[in-house]
């Protein structure tokens, strides 16, 4: 039997109840929502760094490969493996040799070569024997032959004489989009850093060191940079 001395919530016990679970229920959507914040702000915050230091070690790797076969060029003063111009980094390096198939003639603007392959229309090609040399830009390609943007300065005995397809990097700030580049080659710019403020570069002679310095827009106050002993150029200069 039922005992009716057994009583449930009233009205107002129930309302008071289900306020206060409601009270527990935001405060702690409220706490949830508060540490979800500081989360997202660290992890964006670990992230953006993660990404400048990833970018200067990009830009790291392709430094220490800077002037890599390039030491008889730039001892004949024909090129340097690190350069830069008007805000841009440039790093040269040997991609590859290319074999003539004739001795080379002054005025001459058709090269025929044993292969033609990964040689591409606005490439830079370096021509040097041991006592002189010239770079020329490429502006016609097939599939044994290159045609230079301009005639040879000199001319040049097949046996003596070396042909080198150069690398181009450059690496640049796109202000406007706020965004560090890197270009290889004639190819497009493709984006290695967003959200950048600044970018910057000193090249010491007197030590051979690149030093590399960047900031972001987040965070302009915080400077990420790096020094890099690019040892191919270094080498070059002291002999």
């Amino acid at each position: 039997m039922r005992n009716n001395s057994e009583k449930g919530f009233s009205l107002m016990e129930s309302i008071l109840a289900l306020t206060l679970f409601l009270i527990v229920v935001l405060a702690s959507l409220e706490f949830f929502g508060f540490t979800r914040n500081i989360f997202l702000k660290l992890k964006t915050k670990e992230e953006t760094k993660e990404a400048a230091l990833s970018a200067l070690d990009k830009m790291k790797t392709d430094l220490l490969a800077g002037g890599s076969g390039l030491l008889e060029p730039t001892e004949l003063g024909l090129l340097e493996g690190i350069t830069q111009n008007e805000g841009t980094l440039v790093i040269l390096s040997k991609e590859k040799n290319l074999t003539p198939l004739n001795d080379l003639l002054e005025g001459q603007t058709r090269i025929r070569l044993q292969s033609t392959r990964d040689v591409k229309k606005g490439r830079e090609i370096c021509i040097f024997d041991r006592s002189k040399g010239e770079v020329k830009s490429i502006s016609r390609v097939t599939k044994k032959s290159i045609t230079l943007s301009s005639p040879l300065n000199f001319s040049f005995l097949k046996e003596k004489t070396q042909v080198l397809l150069l690398k181009k990097i450059s690496f640049f700030l796109d202000k406007d989009k706020q965004i560090l580049r890197r270009k290889t080659n004639s190819s497009p710019a493709q984006p290695l850093l967003e959200d950048a403020a600044s970018f910057g570069f000193n090249l010491e002679e007197a030590s051979d060191l690149v030093r590399l310095h960047i900031a972001l827009e987040s965070n302009k106050e915080k400077i990420y940079e790096i020094s890099v002993f690019p040892k191919n150029t270094a080498l070059a200069f002291r002999r």
